[in-house]
């Protein structure tokens, strides 16, 4: 499996990747790095040059469904303009929040906002990969199975929210359902107490039985080590720890 790190919005972090990583995962839009502050060459270049491929994190703050269809074709064409980036900056893969605001995110109102979104990406050669965030207020897990699939579109397991919400025995279960729909995961570590996005290892995620649940997911997944520190020791640590409990 493709493994590469989170670098968020800052754009700097990318030279200083440890080698063994494939590619970086940028933040784009509201929030993180506005879409007209990105020169798709220049990134591409860049990443060209540290040997990085590109996937992207499009805009979250904004809900893919309201009552409002005014709204939802405006947020419909702003996610389209940060995959016209991300498509020319060279990224392959692009994670959305499936959030609604209002109206039933299992609606085919919704649905159909998600599947609109996932055919715009694979139009220009993106795998929009729909995160699973129900531990932070988002879809619960399963109905973000149910959501996805119904969309034809593809989930990204964010593995240690996925813990939070529905412990192990729930993390295998979805993997049993719907494990050949992830075609990207989010790595970190948290503990109980609430902490989350720290190295893998240093919390309570049981990594090495989930690693067998893991072999459900879509043959050519990648990883993304979302672990939010600028430290490259802490990144590289938590990738030797998951290729290991793979390899185990």
């Amino acid at each position: 499996m493709r493994i590469g790190a989170s670098v968020g919005p800052f754009h700097d972090r990318i030279d200083s990747l440890p080698d063994a990583f494939a590619f970086a995962e940028l933040g784009v839009g509201e929030g993180e790095r506005p879409i007209d502050d990105i020169d798709p060459e220049r990134l591409r270049s860049r990443l060209a040059a540290a040997g990085l491929d590109l996937t992207v994190h499009l805009p979250y703050r904004q809900p893919l469904a309201t009552p409002v269809p005014e709204l939802d074709d405006a947020t419909a064409s702003y996610l389209t303009r940060a995959l016209d980036t991300a498509a020319a900056a060279g990224a392959e893969v692009a994670v959305a929040h499936p959030r609604t605001r209002g109206v039933d995110p299992t609606s085919s109102a919704a649905v159909d906002r998600l599947a609109a979104l996932a055919a715009a990406g694979r139009e220009r050669g993106i795998t929009v990969c729909f995160e699973t965030v129900g531990y932070a207020g988002g879809l619960d897990l399963e109905r973000v199975g149910e959501v996805v699939v119904a969309a034809d579109a593809a989930v990204c397991l964010d593995l240690g929210y996925a813990y939070l919400e529905s412990d192990a025995a729930g993390v295998e279960s979805f993997l049993g359902s719907y494990g050949d729909a992830v075609r990207h995961l989010h790595l970190h570590g948290v503990r109980r107490r609430g902490d989350t996005h720290i190295p893998l290892g240093s919390g309570d995620l049981p990594l090495e039985r989930l690693a067998d649940a893991l072999d459900a997911v879509h043959a050519d997944a990648t990883a993304t080590i979302e672990v939010f520190t600028d430290d490259e020791g802490y990144l590289d640590e938590s990738r030797r720890r998951f290729q290991q409990a793979m390899a185990d």
